[in-house]
């Protein structure tokens, strides 16, 4: 067994005992074992992502690195306690996730052979760009003095949706289709959690958030792995 498949399993191991701490929190907010389980298995999910991506990889990719960083701080962020609902590191974990968007954007340019780019390919982006134009009039009402950076994110978040399909025709196939539904399933943990934040109570919806944001980073990883 390989390096990186003890850090794959280790990812997928503190993936389901957070699932776990997640539910006893939704059962209870104040159990005690539920947040302990948060706080300890919350903040080492990216990392061992992040090893399994390096320990897997002879050509890294120091962009995919930094995207992977920028979810392991907004996760940092958002776990903080909040009691005066200020939403300030809920801010600041927007903006780290933002920026790890970003840089998953520059990864997938940068993998790109624009001279043997498949025109037809753009039609993959369609997804995406329905998803945008269905959601963002049914959530910025909501959103209030975060319109701007709801904003901001949303476009960023679809952009990195659309960028998948460029690497069709000079990268392996199998690599691009888990990286687009990686963006997929990313945009989908987003749009749940960001109705819960502004438009309305959704049920069980760090169960749901969690799992489709994990699976997401996960298949967005694996994919910059296949795809080269």
């Amino acid at each position: 067994m390989t390096t990186s498949t003890y850090f794959m399993i280790g990812f997928f191991t503190f993936f389901v005992i957070h699932l776990i701490g997640e539910s006893l929190i939704i059962k209870n907010k104040d159990n005690k074992n539920g947040l302990l389980i948060r706080y300890i298995s919350k903040p080492l999910l990216m990392p061992l992502l992040a090893c399994f991506y390096i320990f897997d990889n002879s050509s890294l990719d120091w962009w995919v690195i930094l995207g992977i960083a920028g979810g392991f701080i907004g996760d940092v962020c958002l776990m903080i306690p909040d009691p005066k609902k200020t939403k300030r590191f809920f801010k600041f974990g927007l903006i780290s996730f933002l920026l790890g968007h970003f840089f998953y954007i520059i990864a997938l340019i940068l993998m790109t052979d624009f001279s043997n780019y498949q025109w037809w390919s753009i039609l993959f982006s369609i997804p995406y760009i329905l998803i945008g134009v269905i959601v963002y009039p049914r959530l910025i009402k909501h959103t209030g003095k975060m319109k701007i950076p709801v904003t901001v994110y949303l476009i960023v978040i679809i952009l990195m949706g659309v960028s998948t399909p460029l690497l069709w025709g000079n990268n392996e196939p199998i690599g691009v289709i888990l990286l687009m539904m990686g963006a997929l399933v990313f945009i989908i943990s987003d749009t749940i959690n960001a109705f819960n934040k502004f438009a309305k109570e959704i049920p069980y919806e760090r169960l749901y958030t969690m799992t489709t944001y994990l699976l997401g980073q996960f298949l967005l990883v694996l994919g910059f792995l296949y795809a080269i």
